[in-house]
């Protein structure tokens, strides 16, 4: 081979390469940001808050195995601090990965005060276990929490978790 075809030949390999890495990586920012409220499942069941169906609706939520999603979440409390503004949050293998501002569409950096379903689930779960309150709607489809109340908000001792649009990954 001359040198000016194997030039050619790797300036064109490398082109292949970068294309095919462009196109197989996942966008950085997720599409559905840029709005001002997270949308709210239309079929929901509200559920008694009971141990028993606490522990039954997490027992179901695990069995489907959607362990990659991003779901809109909105945490109202007593607290300061951006926590309270509606973000979408992407979970992967069941853990939290990245959270989005969804208003702003910026990433969030402290990712701990945003939990995985599951993580909502063991949440409520302690509280009932501890004899306190705990107040839940679910998704009518999917069975996770859409308004979920851990503790007392009217007594400024609790917090009122809201999720919206699930979106599998």
């Amino acid at each position: 081979m001359t040198t000016q075809r194997v030039r050619l030949r790797t300036y064109l390999l490398a082109f292949v390469a970068t294309t095919a890495a462009f196109a197989c990586r996942e966008s950085s920012v997720p599409a559905g940001l840029g709005v001002n409220e997270i949308a709210v499942p239309a079929d929901t069941v509200t559920g008694n808050g009971q141990l028993n169906e606490l522990q039954q609706r997490r027992a179901a939520w695990i069995a489907q195995g959607i362990d990659d999603y991003r779901v809109q979440l909105r945490i109202s409390c007593f607290c300061g601090g951006d926590i309270r503004r509606p973000v979408l949050v992407e979970v992967r293998r069941g853990a939290v990965s990245k959270v989005w501002d969804l208003e702003t569409a910026k990433p969030v950096t402290n990712l701990e005060p945003y939990p995985s379903i599951t993580t909502l689930f063991d949440r409520a779960i302690a509280e009932r276990s501890q004899g306190g309150n705990v107040s839940v709607a679910y998704d009518g489809g999917l069975g996770f929490p859409v308004r979920l109340e851990i503790g007392t908000i009217a007594n400024d001792a609790g917090t009122l978790y809201f999720l919206g649009e699930l979106t599998r990954l």
